[in-house]
């Protein structure tokens, strides 16, 4: 089985070995007790809350 490669990979971290890497940076997160950035909850701004909240658009 080939190793998944991602060209567009999210993660911020672009010197990383293991950037574009998904099987292997998804084994060295795991190891590590951790989730890889892609596949963390995305964090919510609190100007995005408030307009919820308010029942405002974007």
């Amino acid at each position: 089985m080939s190793p998944t490669v991602r060209k567009d990979c999210a993660c911020p971290k672009v010197t990383c070995r293991r950037h574009t890497l998904c099987d292997e940076c998804e084994a060295e997160q795991a190891r590590k007790g951790n989730l890889p950035f892609c596949k963390r909850p995305r964090k919510v701004s609190l100007r995005d809350r408030i307009r919820e909240l308010l029942g405002l658009g974007k």
